[in-house]
Formats: structure tokens, sequence, C-alpha cells
């Protein structure tokens, strides 16, 4: 046994102990995405002197996460590597069963890139994230369908685009700064025709 699957089975073998636990975790695996993304629909919207910035960031925080999940999938067609459940014996706990490759894990990917992108330009909500960003990599391998070189390929990639992309920053951030200029000036035409209309239903 090498170690990446001893280590896996140490995270493994304490699904099936608890079924508060197996449950937290196996939504958590599901529905964790959704977090993610409920934060940063929070930055994008939330109605403070900063918005721009904070919809810079989410901008950067998608960018980011795009290209990790491509490098994923590019990965993915290049070296085909079979979940654990389908070479050991292991305590499964999803209700899916994937058989798309194991390496590089996507939930992993996705959630460390999101979550470093965001630690990267705001310290507090980027480090909940990256709280929340390790807990998703340990479901990943407690429901028994990643190996802990998955996630952590996943989360390399991760840091290594953050990495690049905000080295570029000066270049990305006024085609930014346009995208959200024009978003702005749609928002403010539906918000002052939205007040017109209730001025004149008044």
């Amino acid at each position: 046994m090498n170690i990446d699957y001893q280590l896996f089975k140490a995270v493994n073998q304490l699904a099936g102990q608890s079924h508060w636990l197996d449950q937290f975790v196996i939504y958590f695996s599901k529905f964790g995405p959704i977090l993610f993304g409920l934060v940063f629909i929070y930055l994008w919207f939330v109605p403070t002197a900063n918005k721009n910035k904070n919809r810079q960031i989410v901008l950067f925080a998608f960018t980011i996460t795009f290209i990790t999940l491509g490098i994923n999938k590019v990965i993915e067609w290049m070296y085909f590597r079979p979940r654990p459940f389908v070479t050991h014996d292991v305590n499964f706990l999803s209700d899916k069963l994937e058989t798309d490759p194991s390496f590089p894990s996507n939930h992993s990917g996705g959630s460390f890139a999101l979550a470093i992108a965001l630690f990267w330009r705001q310290k507090k909500w980027g480090s909940i994230l990256l709280f929340m960003a390790v807990f998703m990599a340990l479901s990943r391998l407690y429901i028994g369908v990643h190996y802990p070189t998955d996630v952590l390929a996943g989360a390399v990639i991760a840091l290594i685009v953050t990495m690049i992309i905000m080295s570029l920053s000066r270049y990305l951030a006024p085609l930014f700064n346009w995208i959200i200029g024009i978003y702005n000036r749609i928002e403010a035409k539906l918000f002052r025709k939205k007040d017109q209309d209730f001025t004149v239903n008044k």
C-alpha cells in the first residue's frame, strides 16, 4: 500500500461511524460549491462603498476558477486514474457513481481557486473560504471518491493559476473595470426605471 492510499484509508475509515457526521459531510460535499457561490453573489451585490472593488475580486475569482477547471479537464483527457471505490473496498457514501477520472479533483480545484483568489484580496472572507476548501477536500476522501493526491493536485493547480493571474492583474484590471462599468450603467438604468414606475404608480 502506498502512502496515498494509506492517507485515503485513514480518512475514509471514519465514514460510517456516525450517521449525523456522515450526513453532514455528504451534504457539504454535494452542496458546498453552492455556499462558495453565495459568498461571491453577496460580494457582487452587497451595497458598500467598495462595491466596484468587490466586483473586481469576483471577476478575478471566477476567471481563476474557470482556468483551473479547464486545466483539470485537460489533465483528465491525458491521464485517467480510476476512483478509489473502483479499485479498493471503501466506505462509499456518495449518491452518485462518478465514473470520470479521479485525478485531479474538480471539487478541490474549484473550491481552492475561489478561496485563494479571495484570500489574495480579502483576508477575512478568504480565510473562511480556505477553511471550507480544506474541509471540501477532506470530504471527498471521506465519502470515498478521491485520493489525497487528487485533492492536493486540485489545490496546487488553483494556487499556481492564482499566482499567474494575480501577477497579470494590472493588465486584467482595466478589462474587469470596463465590464463592471457596463454592468453598473445597466443596473443604474434598471433601478432608475423601477423608481420612475414606482413614482407613477404611487
